[in-house]
């Protein structure tokens, strides 16, 4: 890990809606833009969609990081990645087909992301997660910000660093959920690639700044583990 950087990606879910442009903006130098696209009722929440997106894209140089947790992603994924999202993830426990919609993110230019829950294991999908380029564990219930972190998910990003370490996938392993600076070591240390972090970033008086400490706490526990 000694050439490793932690890329840090914030969640406008804890922005000021009202102010978005501003707020992507006061993120300048984060490496990946993390949107959380929630439908009411694949979780129960209710967010933005396609059109906030298509709006964003314009006004960021930021790659655009779209977590889908929504119903039939299969039907409305490619629409985000055709938009010109980077990275477009979708929920393993919502998508009928993965594999064929990982091919078709990929064939619509954006990167492909599978994302599971707390509670859903890895080992079943492994073979699935050939088929995409990131593997985003959420270590909260996914649906609302502000949560506390869940430790117990770090078995799976353990595993899945061992499988990408070993050759068996190819995946950059990305983290959601509860990730701030009293968390971000330890999922660092477990083999954490990209860290979502909302509150963290935009609850700070200089979102900019937090995001290199997080950074930086994060590339110093990596360093440690490797």
């Amino acid at each position: 890990m000694s050439d490793f950087r932690p890329l840090i990606a914030p969640s406008i879910l804890s922005a000021d809606f009202a102010r978005l442009a501003d707020e992507v903006a006061a993120v300048a130098g984060a490496d990946w833009l993390h949107v959380d696209v929630m439908d009411g009722h694949f979780v129960p929440n209710l967010t933005i969609g396609l059109p906030v997106v298509q709006a964003i894209l314009p006004v960021t140089d930021i790659p655009v990081d779209c977590h889908l947790m929504i119903e039939d992603p299969d039907r409305w994924a490619i629409g985000y990645a055709e938009a010109g999202a980077y990275n477009v993830t979708v929920h393993v426990e919502a998508a009928r087909d993965p594999v064929k919609l990982a091919a078709n993110l990929r064939a619509a230019g954006a990167r492909a992301g599978l994302s599971i829950k707390p509670g859903t294991p890895l080992e079943p999908h492994i073979e699935t997660l050939r088929h995409y380029d990131t593997l985003l564990v959420m270590s909260v219930e996914p649906g609302f910000g502000g949560q506390s972190f869940i430790a117990d998910v770090l078995d799976k990003v353990r595993a899945a660093r061992r499988l990408v370490d070993t050759g068996h996938l190819r995946v950059l392993v990305e983290i959601d959920g509860g990730i701030n600076a009293d968390t971000i070591e330890q999922a660092a240390e477990a083999g954490v690639d990209c860290f979502v972090a909302g509150s963290a970033v935009y609850g700070a008086d200089e979102p900019a700044h937090a995001v290199e400490a997080l950074r930086e706490l994060a590339g110093t526990s990596a360093h440690r583990a490797g």
